[in-house]
C-alpha cells in the first residue's frame, strides 16, 4: 500500500511539472524507486504470507541490486529506458467512452532496455501472484476462493494495463498503470476487511503459536532451530541469535535427553529435569511431514509436569509407607490369627482371617496402582505368545479355556507391566463370568482385521461371557469401580494407567461371541 501510494504521489508531481528535463528525471525516479519498491514489497508479502520467510533475504538482495544498477545506469544515461521527444499537446481523445480535453504530455519513445525491465517486472509480479494464489487455493474453501480471486485481480490489473501500454495500444504518454493500482488497492482492501485475508495461516498460525505459554521449538532436518517461542528461549536460557542455531546448542546440557534426529519415529517423548530450577518437563518430539509424506523437521513441545512429578513422588512415599508401616502389623495380626485358628477354629476366626486377607489384597493393589502411574522409562522386545502363556499359568482358570492368536508377534514394552495388564484382564473376565468360559487373545491391524505383521496396531482380549453394558464402559476404568462385592475396583484402573504409561489407548467393545472385548491400540507406534 505504501509503495502504491508513493507511486501515485510521484505521478501527481509529474503532472504538475512543465519542464521536459524535470519530467524525465521524475519518471526515472519512479522507475528506480517506485517500481522496485512495489515489486519487491509484493514479493515480500507473498513469501511471508505463504510461510517462505527463509527466501525473504534473497528478495531483499534482489531489490537492493535492482535499485542500485538501475540507478547507476540512469544517472549515467537519463534516456537509458526511453528517449525524450519533448512536450506535446494532445486531445481531445476518447478512451472507453471517456473524452479527455486537450492536455500537455511528455512524449517519449521506449528503448529496448525498457522492454527488458518491463518483462523483469512482470516476472516478479507473476511469481508473487503464483505464490499467493497457490497457497490460498491449496486450502480450497469458498472463502479462500474469494480471497484468491481478489488477490489475482488486484495483482494482474496493473500488469495488464501496463502491458497494453507497452504494446502500443495506448500512447506511452497516456499511462493508465495508475488506474490499475487503484484497482489493486480496492481488491486488497476488500480481501482484508471483507474476506479476512489475514486470518489465513500462517498469520493466524503465528498468532496461535505466540499465544502458547509452554515451550515450543521447530528444528529442520539439519538439526537447526527454525523457530523457538519465548517460553522455550527462557527455559533454555537462549539469547539473541537463536534462529538457525544448532539444536544441541539451543538445548544445551539437555540435548541428549531430547529426541532430535530420529526421523523414522513419528512421536517420541521423555522427561527432563532442569536441576537448577527444580522443574520437570515432558518432552514430545514429533516429525513434521510434507504433503508428499517426507520428513520436514521436528516439532519439540515441552509440558511442565513439575506438579505431576511431585505428586508421583508423594505417591511413592505413600506407597512405601503402606508397604512398610501397614504390612508389618498386618503380618503380625495374620500370624496371631493363624495361631488362634489352630486352637479355636470357628466362624469368627475364619471371618478375621478373611478380612486380613482382603486387607493384604488391597495393600497389594494400592502398590500396583501407584507403580502403574509411573512413566515407562525402558522397554524391550517382548514376545506376546510367551507373555500370554506365562500369565495364563498364574491365574486360577476354573476350567476356562484360552485361545492364543498372537502368533510370533512382538511389541516394544515393559514386560513386567504388560504382564500385569494381561493378568488383570484375565482375572477380570474370570471373576465376572461363569464357567465354562473361553478367552481369546489376538492382534489386529489398522483396518481391525487380524494382523499378521510383527508390529500390529492393536491387541485384543475378549471372552464369550455376559459382556459389559455400553453405558458402563467408561466407568469400569475408574478407580474404585466394581460390581463384585469381593472386589476393590483397582484392577482395571491399574490396566488403564499401565496402558497410558506406554502411550497406548484402551477401549471396550462387544466380543465376537457376545462377551466383552478389550482392545489396546497404538502398539505399532513409538
Amino acid at each position: 500500500m505504501l509503495s502504491i501510494s508513493f507511486w501515485e504521489l510521484i505521478n501527481f508531481v509529474l503532472e504538475m511539472i512543465t519542464s521536459q528535463e524535470l519530467k524525465l528525471i521524475t519518471q526515472n525516479v519512479a522507475n528506480v524507486v517506485s517500481v522496485p519498491l512495489y515489486l519487491f514489497s509484493l514479493l515480500f508479502f507473498a513469501l511471508a504470507f505463504a510461510g517462505h520467510r527463509r527466501f525473504v533475504k534473497w528478495a531483499v538482495a534482489g531489490a537492493a541490486i535492482t535499485i542500485t544498477w538501475l540507478g547507476v545506469l540512469l544517472v549515467l544515461d537519463p534516456e537509458f529506458l526511453y528517449r525524450s521527444r519533448g512536450l506535446v499537446t494532445r486531445g481531445p481523445v476518447t478512451i472507453l467512452g471517456f473524452t479527455f480535453e486537450e492536455y500537455v504530455l511528455h512524449d517519449r519513445e521506449f528503448n529496448w532496455p525498457f522492454s527488458l525491465f518491463a518483462l523483469y517486472s512482470y516476472l516478479i509480479t507473476l511469481v508473487s501472484a503464483g505464490i499467493l494464489i497457490r497457497y490460498i487455493v491449496a486450502r480450497a474453501e469458498p472463502l479462500h476462493t474469494a480471497q484468491s480471486l481478489l488477490v489475482g485481480v488486484g495483482i494482474s490489473t496493473p500488469l495488464v494495463l501496463n502491458g497494453v501500454e507497452l504494446l502500443g495500444v495506448l500512447p506511452p504518454a497516456l499511462s493508465v498503470t495508475e488506474v490499475g493500482f487503484g484497482v489493486t488497492i480496492i481488491c486488497f482492501a476488500v480481501g482484508i476487511f471483507r474476506y479476512h485475508l489475514f486470518e489465513l495461516p500462517p498469520i493466524g498460525r503465528q498468532q496461535l503459536i505466540n499465544s502458547i505459554d509452554e515451550p515450543l521449538v521447530f528444528i529442520s532436518n539439519m538439526n537447526n532451530v527454525t523457530y523457538g517461542n519465548q517460553a522455550a528461549r527462557q527455559v533454555f536460557g537462549v539469547g539473541a541469535g537463536w534462529q538457525g542455531m544448532d539444536a544441541s546448542d539451543f538445548f544445551g546440557p539437555h540435548a541428549q535427553q531430547i529426541p532430535l534426529s530420529d526421523r523414522d519415529a513419528s512421536t517420541q517423548h521423555n522427561i527432563i529435569e532442569l536441576a537448577e530450577e527444580d522443574r520437570y518437563f515432558d518432552v514430545n518430539s514429533t516429525t513434521i511431514r510434507t504433503p508428499a509424506g517426507n520428513a520436514g523437521g521436528r516439532a519439540i513441545t515441552l509440558r511442565d509436569v513439575t506438579g505431576l512429578v511431585e505428586t508421583n513422588e508423594r505417591l511413592d512415599q505413600f506407597a512405601s509407607m503402606v508397604s512398610h508401616d501397614l504390612r508389618t502389623p498386618l503380618n503380625d495380626a495374620a500370624f496371631q490369627t493363624s495361631r488362634l485358628a489352630r486352637d479355636r477354629s470357628d466362624e469368627r476366626t475364619a471371618a478375621i482371617q478373611q478380612a486380613l486377607d482382603r486387607m493384604e489384597s488391597i495393600i497389594d493393589d494400592m502398590l500396583r496402582l501407584a507403580r502403574a502411574r509411573k512413566a515407562v522409562e525402558t522397554t524391550e522386545t517382548c514376545s506376546l505368545a510367551e507373555l500370554v502363556e506365562e500369565t495364563w499359568e498364574t491365574v486360577q482358570t476354573d476350567g476356562a479355556e484360552l485361545e492364543s492368536r498372537v502368533g510370533e508377534t512382538t511389541v516394544e514394552a515393559d514386560p513386567v507391566r504388560l504382564f500385569q495388564v494381561l493378568e488383570n484382564l484375565f482375572r477380570n473376565a474370570l471373576d465376572h463370568n461363569d464357567s465354562p468360559l473361553t478367552l481369546r487373545v489376538g492382534t489386529f491391524d489398522a483396518n481391525s482385521e487380524p494382523a499378521h505383521a510383527d508390529t500390529p496396531t492393536g491387541l485384543y482380549i475378549e471372552d464369550d461371557g455376559r459382556g459389559i453394558p455400553e453405558d458402563k464402559r467408561d466407568d469400569i476404568f475408574e478407580h474404585g469401580y466394581t460390581t463384585n462385592q469381593d472386589g476393590n475396583g483397582y484392577g482395571l484402573s491399574i490396566v488403564r494407567h499401565i496402558v497410558e504409561a506406554h502411550d497406548w489407548d484402551i477401549r471396550v467393545t462387544d466380543g465376537t461371541d457376545g462377551g466383552a472385548r478389550f482392545e489396546i491400540v497404538g502398539l505399532g507406534s513409538d
